[in-house]
């Protein structure tokens, strides 16, 4: 006790004493100027960039918004003011976590170190069901984001028209899509022999640099990183948007979507590599593991098919077995096709979905017939239909939004982590929905070399309104990879990645395996020739499932029921009307 008085007794000296008054002078001019509406932005940003401390960034945020709005200022220009805000405020932090070199350990958890090593713990990954916990990637700089509708513009930035939070915002992208606005981080990624390190800081310098999707053509810096938060989704207008509470779009190829993408705005374009290398590197910052799999699953393991065990007319629902509706989950979806004479169960057949191809479970209740008790599905259809014993119903990819049931910001998913039936979030973007997503960047030239193995020759989109499903002049070879063997149609589990900063996410090695290193496989293609990648995996994959995942045997104008498209974030596009002066600060 008595070294706690000598503490707070401590005599102040004159010096300390001044510097506090003319800080505390410099507040309160700044405070009344914001009140009488006389202070310009430096000043407002100053003030409350003085205010973050790593924990309170969501409020610090609706106390600045208001003040920051202006004549003439665009809400892309106020996010960017605030991702500039959130840089400086963390400019003395650096997050890096360490993972074992594939030579050493095909053990894919690693180790915090540098700032992120402060004691604290790697994020939870919450449920529907978990209580409220401490989650410090909800406020950190590094981590924090925001939702909002928003329009690709040509100069390569978006129209933000409104914010979650704000009156306006549509959650079910129907306004416009909902991307997930954040600070785009500066990257750094090496190896020592032993070990793989990804390290973060909030400006470059010192070999950290922007991930690619992170910099324009003309090589600034972005302040700001964006990604749609769900799959894609028609709006009434028939345009493909980002929202919660939508059909997925299956047996939508990638080819038959950019249009439908491009009814938003002529320059969107389809998920990229950047989109899906984003999400992989929020994942390793947060939760400290080489991919998702083992800690959060997605829907990998949802793979049920079954025949009404009771014919029924003018019905909106689906009876079968107990047994057999005990594996459905409410809210998942399901097609059903009339089979008759055929055995075949691919859903890809129009006889397994010619009824209907997509509905929604509403509810499972108990159902008895002649003294039976059976499962009913029931389900959301626009008319009543009827069934047969003959007809096959199948589960299908979930509807966007499942994971607005996640507290928070918190990444997880509804029901259980890891049994494999349900998406999940990560950044605020839902992946894994039971499908894969289609791409049109990069496209990958695959051939047989040597009589030997598969190579595949990778080329990108040099801007994002130009994706076509051929290698146009607007694409550029950005690398390679080759697989083991000349196998068709074969899984190899991958043994390591490439570097997460790059425009394409490549294959160093391979033979890995579902439970070592990045825990995720590659499928080999049937034959030669062009293909697009398809990202994550369907619910029925299982172990080669995850973020690193692709499906490599799948062309841009493929059309399967486990394949639907996305919007991404239009990477690059012209970034007009920067100043020399804000390239500069970037570039710093």
């Amino acid at each position: 006790m008595g070294d706690t008085w000598e503490l707070i007794n401590h005599p102040m000296s004159d010096e300390t004493g001044l510097e506090l008054a003319a800080q505390m002078k410099r507040q309160n001019d700044i405070l009344a100027g914001i009140a009488a509406g006389t202070a310009g932005a430096e000043f407002v940003d100053a003030t409350f960039r003085g205010l973050l401390d790593g924990k309170n960034t969501t409020e610090i945020f609706w106390s600045w918004w208001p003040l920051s709005a202006g004549d003439g200022v665009t809400k892309y220009q106020r996010l960017e003011r605030f991702a500039k805000m959130l840089a400086e405020s963390a400019r003395s932090k650096t997050y890096t976590v360490r993972f074992y070199s594939d030579d050493v350990s095909g053990d894919y958890t690693g180790t915090p170190l540098d700032d992120l090593a402060d004691g604290r713990e790697a994020a939870p990954l919450l449920t529907d069901t978990s209580p409220e916990t401490a989650d410090w990637s909800e406020e950190d700089p590094f981590t924090w984001y925001i939702r909002a509708n928003a329009l690709s513009l040509e100069d390569g930035t978006m129209n933000v028209l409104a914010v979650e939070g704000e009156t306006g915002f549509d959650l079910s992208g129907e306004t416009a899509p909902v991307y997930c606005f954040a600070l785009s981080l500066m990257l750094k990624e090496w190896e020592d022999g032993a070990y793989i390190y990804n390290s973060w800081r909030t400006f470059s310098g010192g070999g950290y640099e922007p991930m690619a999707g992170d910099v324009a053509p003309d090589k600034s810096r972005r302040w700001l990183t964006w990604h749609p938060a769900f799959y894609g989704g028609k709006n009434s207008k028939g345009g493909m948007t980002s929202g919660a509470g939508l059909p997925p779009m299956p047996w939508t190829s990638a080819n038959a979507a950019i249009p439908l993408a491009r009814k938003i705005t002529a320059y969107d374009a389809l998920w990229t590599d950047c989109d899906q290398q984003y999400v992989l590197a929020q994942w390793r910052l947060r939760h400290w593991t080489l991919s998702n799999s083992g800690k959060l699953e997605g829907c990998t393991v949802y793979n049920y098919q079954y025949s009404p065990a009771v014919a029924e007319t003018g019905v909106k629902r689906v009876l079968v077995t107990k047994a057999q509706g005990a594996n459905f989950l409410v809210g998942s979806a399901v097609c059903m096709g009339e089979r008759g004479e055929n055995t075949g169960t691919d859903r890809n057949a129009d006889y397994n979905h010619n009824i209907f191809n997509w509905a929604k479970i509403s509810s499972i209740t108990n159902v008895t017939v002649s003294e039976t008790e059976y499962a009913a599905l029931n389900l959301e259809l626009d008319a009543p239909i009827d069934t047969t014993t003959t007809m096959l119903v199948s589960t299908m990819p979930w509807e966007s939004g499942t994971t607005e049931c996640v507290p928070g910001h918190s990444d997880g998913c509804r029901g259980s982590l890891t049994n494999g039936k349900y998406p999940y979030r990560v950044a605020g973007i839902e992946m894994q929905i039971g499908a894969y997503i289609e791409q049109l960047d990069p496209l990958w030239k695959a051939s047989i070399v040597d009589d030997d193995h598969w190579h595949y020759d990778v080329f990108s989109c040099k801007s994002g309104e130009k994706q076509v499903g051929s290698i146009s002049s607007d694409y550029a070879q950005t690398g390679s990879f080759d697989l083991n063997d000349k196998a068709t149609w074969s899984w190899n589990y991958i043994r390591k990645l490439g570097k997460l900063g790059a425009e394409a996410m490549m294959y160093e090695k391979f033979n890995g395996s579902g439970s070592t290193y990045v825990r995720a496989a590659f499928v080999s293609p049937g034959s030669a020739g062009l293909y697009a990648p398809w990202r994550g995996g369907n619910l029925n994959d299982g172990a080669n499932c995850g973020l690193p995942c692709a499906n490599g045997n799948n062309g841009p104008g493929t059309a399967n029921w486990n394949g639907v498209p996305r919007n991404a974030d239009d990477k690059n596009s012209p970034q007009k009307g920067i100043s020399v002066s804000l390239r500069l600060w970037l570039d710093h």
